[in-house]
């Protein structure tokens, strides 16, 4: 992992929710400039502000940092959703997603 993933993380989420890197800013007690700054690689976020952006989306830290999952936002949806579901259902989930991946 390097600057870039931090960067293009912070970007994915932020664009998975919508909202303007101005907006996530001011949102996070920040300056207007935060996070376009963090995204153009000019600046890293300290710390506290990622454990700040994390919380403000409702992710861990380990979710921010795993690699392996790309989209961290839409798969906490998509397991929030599977949670609700009996066992029978997930399944059926599971086979229906190794059949569109074929």
């Amino acid at each position: 992992m390097d600057r870039k993933f931090v960067q293009q993380r912070i970007a994915r989420i932020r664009n998975a929710h919508k909202i303007s890197a101005r907006r996530l800013s001011v949102e996070l007690g920040q300056s207007t400039e935060y996070i376009n700054q963090i995204e153009n690689g000019k600046s890293l976020p300290s710390l506290e502000g990622l454990f700040n952006f994390c919380d403000y989306f409702g992710i861990s830290l380990g979710e921010f940092f795993e690699d392996k999952f790309n989209f961290p936002v839409e798969y906490a949806n998509i397991i929030e959703e599977l949670n609700k579901m009996d066992s029978l259902a997930v399944n059926q989930i599971y086979e229906l997603l190794k059949l569109i991946n074929k």
